[in-house]
């Protein structure tokens, strides 16, 4: 079975297109009144920023539940979200901040004992640990160059922008960079930078969807490859 596009990149195409269509009349009526469009570029860009956000929040929290409707064994997730379960779930980054500072070891062992306990009698058929969506994307679901990677590699995606990269067939990382500082530029002074027109917006809202459609492809086929069948992923996912 092919790749199918998720209900998160669905919904964020469909509020990219409306914003295309309200912005085009919008700036066409400012012209014609000789106003400046510079605040309502701005204002639709930061919107449609915000959409960007809304995605990644939603296709992380859709991925997470898919995953744990096949009801997986620790042996088949991936690396890097079994050790962010373990890390999270069993608060084992609490304990080695005390030990840090305390040098005592006794219950940071206890911590580690009590994980890998659990995490046996998980692999045998007992209960899983969970942890729901808003645990992975603590502090991370702003979709900012520095975030991104490290909310995907808590999902198990180690090298997420060479993987994005290559389905995009575009320097990834550079795109958002580039993305996100006209964001903050906007967010900070209420307007686009001089200069910035109506064609401009247009071919950063294309970058924009051509980001989200590198990500969907490459988070689906992460993890179709390994923690769960494509049809299971469709099945919760699209």
């Amino acid at each position: 079975m092919s790749y199918r596009r998720s209900r998160a990149r669905r919904e964020f195409e469909r509020q990219i297109q409306q914003t295309r269509s309200e912005i085009a009349d919008l700036h066409r009526r400012a012209v014609r009144a000789g106003a400046s469009a510079s605040r309502l570029l701005g204002a639709y860009y930061v919107f449609a920023f915000a959409q960007l956000e809304v995605y990644v929040r939603t296709l992380v929290e859709d991925s997470i539940q898919a995953l744990y409707a096949t009801a997986p064994k620790p042996s088949r997730l991936p690396d890097l979200m079994l050790g962010y379960l373990l890390h999270k779930g069993g608060e084992l980054g609490a304990e080695y901040r005390k030990f840090s500072t305390s040098e005592d070891e006794g219950a940071l062992l206890g911590r580690i004992a009590s994980s890998v306990r659990t995490t046996a009698a998980w692999e045998a058929g007992g209960p899983a640990i969970k942890l729901d969506a808003a645990a992975f994307l603590d502090k991370k679901k702003y979709p900012s160059p520095k975030n991104m990677p490290q909310l995907f590699r808590r999902l198990g995606i180690r090298q997420f922008w060479a993987v994005v990269s290559a389905a995009g067939r575009f320097n990834a990382e550079l795109t958002l960079r580039s993305l996100n500082d006209l964001r903050t530029a906007v967010a900070h002074d209420g307007e686009v930078p001089p200069g910035f027109g109506l064609c401009d917006f247009r071919e950063r809202i294309s970058s924009m969807a051509d980001f989200v459609a590198a990500v969907d492809r490459s988070v689906a086929t992460y993890f179709c490859s390994g923690a769960m069948t494509r049809v299971a992923w469709n099945r919760s996912v699209t």
